[in-house]
């Protein structure tokens, strides 16, 4: 093993992983680094005229803000070679005045850091509730700051982006639990729609039901070319489901983000545990674990059957939006849940049962036409389409998004005939559900949009006390400063930090933070299962950042990157 990756290979102690401390200038060491080894960055930079740490080389200390922008842009150009195609960027940096001007830094970089070859995502307002108050008597007080989220402009449709981490969770799911109770009588008559099986979108209806005392197990569908029973979905469910996959070589957890992840940056599937390499023979794809349903004990199965009901369009007590109703709309004119669910009614859609990670397929399919020796081409004319089944083979992601996709159902049984591939896939591909169409909340949580977890009441409730509100959806982040005993400064709340960790970087992934400081990028990635390498100009720094990281940092001179080669 060389020099240079025995240093950037990472140790556990305590079942967490070391921090890396390099001392030096960030322009002199972000060159050291390997290249595709960075998952996100998590950083803020001395402010413009903020502070004068004395050092020769600090940065912040620029002639005029332009200049200022410029080195920030210079720095993040020698960190994105360092990125995977897949990284994240959150930058937080304040603004300034200058000559009684408010000056736009965090807006001039994000328009030259788009000039550089990154894409702004987010512009994240962090409001400090406790913000330092301000003397000036002429202007507001300041109390935000921006947190500007940036990926690749290459990655747009690839970017490690996990909102499930960090979405509040729906507080009415008992509500609607109470809305959706509707017996399987009341589902004879719902009218269904299968766009997912075949070629062709199919209409029918609900002629059977098979249920416990518990629960309703299926539906029986009447389609125009025959009937045909289904399981029926948990109304409370999103679908398709993911799962799990196992690792063939270790038997390590493989999910989902780390099939998509390691073939959008290494192009090919290496397991994130032991390191094998997948995916090269039938015995080394990743294995899928679907989940067991819960034993309820013997259950008598009942049924019924009316093959002669008549189409219905509501069944659950969800309530309807009546001014759609009254217009009497033949068209969806409205994005409004509500105002479809008024206009279309509820219906019964079929839907995939699994999340079948399509890079995954693609590869699994890849190797068994070279093996069959069967063209794109035969494979079209086989199943009767016209430039259809390359997109069933597409590992690219070009910068205008990605062309794989997952073949139908119904095709992958005439693929399997004429490729002779093995049954590993064929549940997680196939495998189909019936699902209720209707208002109700994400089972995984909400994506709030603007205003991150502060509701106007809450709002309200704040100018009579001081209460601490952090949802961790939206874009504006309401976190308190942080005061550390052992800093003269404010440092980067650890809220902060871990909420854009959580969101942007992958467990078991690599954080960096080319301006260190007090170390709480370190501190976050040790207790979240993350590697994190700092980059640290001043010396002084490393008995804080080591304190603060329980005293498990591994400390790299600038020298110790020159010699190792």
């Amino acid at each position: 093993m060389r020099k240079i990756e025995k240093i950037f290979r990472f140790n556990k102690i305590d079942n967490s992983w070391v921090p890396k401390l390099i001392l030096g200038d960030v322009r002199e060491v972000l060159p050291r680094l390997p290249d595709n080894f960075i998952d996100c960055v998590i950083t803020s930079p001395p402010y413009w005229m903020q502070r004068d740490y004395g050092h020769p080389d600090q940065i912040g200390r620029e002639g005029t803000p332009e200049e200022y922008v410029k080195t920030i842009a210079d720095i993040f150009e020698l960190i994105r070679p360092k990125l995977k195609r897949t990284a994240t960027i959150f930058l937080n940096v304040g603004y300034k005045y200058l000559n009684e001007r408010l000056i736009l830094i965090p807006e001039m970089i994000a328009l030259e850091m788009e000039r550089r070859g990154f894409l702004l995502r987010n512009k994240i307002i962090w409001w400090k509730p406790n913000a330092m108050p301000t003397p000036a008597r002429n202007r507001l007080n300041n109390v935000y700051e921006p947190v500007l989220f940036f990926i690749r402009d290459d990655g747009k449709e690839v970017y490690y982006f996990n909102l499930e981490e960090i979405s509040p969770k729906s507080r009415t799911l008992d509500h609607y639990a109470n809305l959706f109770s509707f017996t399987p009588q009341e589902l004879i008559g719902v009218r269904a729609i299968d766009s997912l099986s075949g070629r062709e979108t199919k209409e029918g209806k609900v002629i059977g039901v098979r249920f416990t005392q518990k629960k309703i197990l299926e539906v029986l569908i009447q389609w125009e070319d025959g009937a045909e029973w289904l399981p029926f979905g948990d109304p409370l469910k999103n679908y398709p489901e993911r799962i799990s996959f196992s690792c063939p070589e270790c038997g390590a957890s493989i999910n989902e983000w780390d099939i998509r992840l390691s073939f959008a940056n290494l192009g090919e599937m290496i397991c994130p545990e032991c390191g094998a390499l997948l995916c090269s023979d039938p015995e080394t794809f990743p294995i899928p674990s679907f989940p067991n349903s819960p034993y309820e004990g013997p259950q008598e199965i009942k049924e019924i059957i009316d093959p002669s009901v008549k189409i219905k369009k509501y069944v659950t007590k969800i309530p309807r939006n009546s001014k759609f109703v009254r217009a009497e709309l033949d068209k969806i004119l409205t994005a409004s849940p509500a105002g479809r669910l008024a206009v279309q009614g509820e219906y019964i859609s079929i839907k995939r049962r699994w999340e079948a990670p399509q890079p995954l397929i693609a590869k699994f399919l890849r190797y068994w036409r070279n093996l069959k020796r069967v063209s794109i081409e035969d494979i079209d004319i086989e199943l009767g389409y016209s430039y259809t089944a390359g997109h069933w083979f597409r590992l690219d992601f070009g910068w205008w998004g990605k062309g794989g996709s997952v073949p139908r159902p119904g095709d992958w049984g005439r693929l399997k005939k004429l490729l002779g591939f093995n049954d590993i896939y064929d549940k997680l591909v196939t495998e189909r559900v019936a699902v209720l169409q209707t208002v109700k909340p994400h089972e995984t949580g909400k994506n709030p949009g603007d205003v991150q977890g502060i509701e106007v009441e809450e709002i309200l409730e704040d100018f009579k006390r001081n209460y601490e509100i952090m949802g961790e959806a939206g874009d504006i982040w309401k976190i308190k400063l942080e005061p550390y005993p052992e800093a003269h400064f404010s440092i980067f709340p650890t809220k902060l930090v871990e909420t854009a960790m959580r969101m942007g970087c992958p467990p078991r992934g690599v954080v960096l933070d080319p301006f260190a400081g007090s170390g709480t990028v370190g501190e976050v990635a040790m207790r979240l299962n993350r590697k994190a390498i700092l980059i640290e100009l001043t010396p002084e720094f490393a008995d804080l950042i080591r304190k603060r990281c329980g005293g498990k940092v591994e400390i790299i001179s600038y020298e110790d990157l020159v010699n190792a080669k």
